[in-house]
């Protein structure tokens, strides 16, 4: 076989360099995230809820578990379970929806509030170094060129007034 045929077009090329240093990025930042929320004795995904329950316009008084899925960087399907640990663990709790006796709200608990205080300042040192060869007006362009990328096949796309890229519903 002639290995000169598998020689890829220059665009193909671009597109898996792309592709690479994307993963590559990924995988050294949740290497990084990782530890930051092992060394508060949670888990990457658990800080994630409790980013949104301790953080959201609910914390006082919980979110349903859709909600909170909607704010989840995996599956919406795991978010029940993310929930059952969590309430093992102590980090949230169950209460009775007031307005729909059918579903329950999830709130962080004392201890989950503590363990995500301990993290983010970590997580947020490590954000900021993390971006940290690129200027401000260049981070922007990339975040918003990713989301572009994750969404094409959405509606519009477009950055809120603090510069963070956001899906347009329409």
């Amino acid at each position: 076989m002639d290995v000169s045929a598998l020689r890829e077009p220059k665009p193909i090329r671009l597109g898996r360099s792309v592709h690479l240093n994307v993963l590559l990025a990924a995988n050294r930042a949740n290497e990084a995230v990782d530890r930051i929320c092992a060394d508060a004795g949670i888990t990457h995904a658990q800080y994630v809820a409790l980013w949104n329950l301790c953080l959201g316009d609910h914390a006082d008084t919980g979110l349903p578990v859709g909600e909170l899925a909607d704010g989840l960087i995996n599956r919406a399907a795991d978010a029940t379970r993310l929930v059952d640990r969590m309430v093992r663990a102590g980090l949230a709790e169950r209460l009775a929806n007031p307005d729909d006796r059918r579903s329950v709200l999830v709130r962080a608990t004392a201890d989950g509030r503590a363990a995500f205080e301990a993290a983010t300042p970590e997580l947020q040192c490590f954000h900021q170094q993390q971006w940290a060869a690129l200027t401000d007006d260049e981070l922007r362009t990339l975040d918003r060129l990713l989301a572009r990328a994750l969404w094409a096949d959405a509606a519009d796309t477009t950055s809120d007034e603090s510069g963070d890229a956001v899906r347009d519903a329409g």
